[in-house]
């Protein structure tokens, strides 16, 4: 018997398209899938027109069958019967900063949803989260894969990653651990390479680091994954900064894992060489960006305990800089 899922996408720029264009391109014996996607209207416009269009290598791929709204007040109007008024999951894909705005705009879909997966970069999302939603109800997940929204209604899958899923909260019993492994086949089923893990919070912080390394250096010289490697000055810039968050974290007790987080940084910026990151994509499209949800953290980290991170502190302060620059 083949089982229908519905998954929506809070704030689908890149990574939201990324993964809900791919999901609703599922051919399987086992599952259906539906897409709904939350996002600008311009993005919004175009799929309607068009179709979400998800270009991977070679391949250009029309998702016709994504729909797409611009708030929640346009969904209750225009959605058809064809379309659910519930979720199995609901992703959140805003940009950190977001989180707030984005949870009390949606409610009643997070109030009705089966599960809530926070698709984001930053520690401590979970924390913001479950004051709008049941926490039994959260999932984490993490994702290294790489996109870029080129324009409204296309995006590109710039370089292949890993993606970890866990529970962020108390362990749960055998239904949600259940949903956890329909996530895990689902998004193997969209080639997405996925495992479960379980302390989401330590692969949190191993996500921030390659942050770190990669988002506002990327962002300020403009450079690519790849070319950023290619310019020692900068590959050693990279490297200073993960160390600098490594110490700091520790040194605020969280949970670490022991491994060589530069080399981890390192490799996943040669995996994601043609990707232009998310914060410089941010910043190329004047948009305001992660920078105290990342770099900033380490900074606030440092800050609590009295010591300095000049290293993230100059690099949040030039973002910043940039912002203003910018007037986001």
């Amino acid at each position: 018997m083949v089982r229908a899922l519905t998954f929506g996408f809070i704030g689908a720029g890149s990574i939201g398209s990324l993964f809900g264009g791919c999901l609703s391109l599922i051919s399987s014996e086992k599952y259906r899938t539906r897409v709904v996607l939350f996002g600008r209207e311009g993005h919004v416009e175009a799929i309607s027109r068009e179709g979400l269009i998800v270009v991977k290598g070679d391949e250009r791929l029309i998702c016709p069958e994504v729909k797409a709204f611009t708030s929640m007040e346009y969904f209750e109007k225009a959605r058809s019967g064809e379309i659910p008024s519930t979720f199995d999951f609901l992703f959140l894909t805003t940009k950190a900063h977001a989180i707030d705005a984005a949870m009390r705009e949606y409610k009643e879909l997070v109030k009705s949803c089966e599960a809530l997966v926070i698709l984001q970069n930053g520690v401590g999302n979970e924390e913001r989260v479950k004051t709008y939603c049941d926490e039994g109800k959260i999932i984490r997940a993490l994702t290294t894969e790489g996109a870029n929204l080129i324009k409204w209604g296309t995006v590109v899958h710039t370089g292949r990653g890993i993606t970890k899923i866990g529970f962020p909260f108390q362990s749960r019993g055998n239904k949600e651990r259940e949903q956890l492994r329909t996530l895990k086949e689902i998004f193997e089923s969209a080639e997405f390479e996925t495992i479960i893990v379980e302390d989401i919070q330590k692969e949190c912080w191993e996500k921030i680091f390659v942050n770190i390394g990669i988002n506002a250096i990327g962002a300020l010289t403009r450079l690519r994954n790849g070319e950023m490697l290619e310019v020692i000055p900068v590959r050693r810039l990279m490297e200073e900064s993960v160390k600098e968050a490594v110490m700091m974290a520790k040194k605020g007790g969280f949970s670490v894992e022991d491994k060589d987080h530069v080399a981890a940084m390192i490799e996943v910026a040669r995996k994601t060489a043609r990707n232009q990151n998310s914060m410089l994509q941010d910043v190329l499209k004047g948009k305001k960006t992660e920078i105290d949800f990342i770099n900033g953290k380490i900074v606030e980290i440092a800050e609590k305990l009295g010591m300095n991170a000049p290293i993230n502190a100059m690099l949040t302060a030039l973002i910043k800089g940039l912002e203003r620059s910018m007037s986001v």
